[in-house]
């Protein structure tokens, strides 16, 4: 989209998450500015509470950090000369790229997530549903098979397709149960994921719905770089496509596999995801084995400018 070539920053969402995961990043003066803007919108030190043992099953606390965090990384790395060509986020990380990428502020996207995470409590609980991942070959054709099976109009849909070897299903437990079956007879794995909300269909339309109101609050502006939304794997800078993708974020289906395969035809040499451990890097090298993906977990990793991009001067606008 703007003929420039560089590295695409990628942003996890829940499944990245992890305690502690901003501590290494409080080093860096640019990241820890980040975390003290947090702070005063939350009126409390975040960084302290995400430490707390007892707030790892809390969602409120485990998704500010995550998207905390990936903003803080972003910060820091784009002060020390990283200068993307897109940014995306998968899941409750699309919040975290629409600050990186400069589209909303971060007190408005901490205050949404908060909301949003304290909304899902409504969602059927764990025990009741949730999501589980098909692993293996063609994984997207089995789910959908399975899918078939159920019942088009069931709650069992298709939560994600990740990669060409993993999608996602959001089902009640007796139909991923009955799911599972359905995929090991295609010889295929399915790994519930534990302690997740059923994301990405009927079973979170009420959710959806109270979300909708401040949804339709949000400040938006052009960001500086694509962002590449869940909801269609369609790079776009038009705060109008971006909102509305963020309408249908928490029903649709997150189209990782497209948002990796765009990723090369915007210019991307490189990515760089910046989270505690790989999640999203593994699953763009199985749509680009050849494209060179690095870790940042706190500010001491390296910087990928040997190929330049749009400038960006600094840490963008909060």
């Amino acid at each position: 989209m703007t003929g420039a070539r560089g590295p695409a920053v990628l942003l996890p969402g829940e499944e990245g998450s992890r305690p502690g995961m901003v501590d290494p990043w409080l080093a860096d003066p640019v990241a820890a500015a980040t975390v003290t803007e947090v702070d005063a919108v939350v009126g409390r030190d975040v960084a302290a509470w995400w430490r707390d043992p007892a707030t790892a099953p809390d969602p409120v606390a485990t998704h500010l950090e995550v998207v905390v965090t990936g903003v803080a990384g972003f910060r820091s790395l784009a002060a020390r000369g990283l200068q993307p060509v897109v940014v995306a986020g998968h899941g409750v990380g699309e919040y975290a790229a629409l600050v990186a990428a400069g589209a909303l502020r971060l007190d408005q996207v901490v205050e949404l997530v908060h909301w949003r995470a304290e909304l899902l409590g409504l969602a059927p609980r764990p025990s009741c549903a949730g999501l589980a991942a098909v692993l293996g070959h063609d994984a997207e054709a089995v789910a959908r098979s399975a899918i078939a099976v159920a019942g088009a109009d069931g709650p069992l849909c298709l939560a994600a397709v990740d990669g060409p070897e993993r999608a996602v299903l959001a089902g009640n437990r007796a139909e991923l149960a009955h799911a599972g079956e359905l995929v090991r007879a295609a010889g295929l794995e399915l790994v519930r994921l534990p302690g997740r909300a059923p994301c990405g269909g009927p079973l979170v339309q009420k959710v959806a719905t109270h979300l909708a109101t401040a949804l339709g609050d949000l400040d938006w502006s052009v960001p500086a770089v694509p962002v590449v939304p869940n909801a269609d794997g369609e790079p776009t800078r038009d705060p109008d496509r971006l909102a509305a993708a963020l309408r249908r974020h928490l029903t649709a289906t997150v189209l990782w596999e497209a948002t990796s395969r765009v990723l090369v035809d915007l210019g991307a040499t490189s990515a760089v995801e910046v989270g505690a451990e790989p999640v999203l890097g593994p699953l763009v090298r199985q749509v680009h084995p050849g494209l060179p993906v690095s870790l940042a977990s706190g500010p001491g990793v390296p910087v990928p400018i040997d190929v330049p991009g749009p400038a960006l001067a600094g840490s963008l606008p909060a």
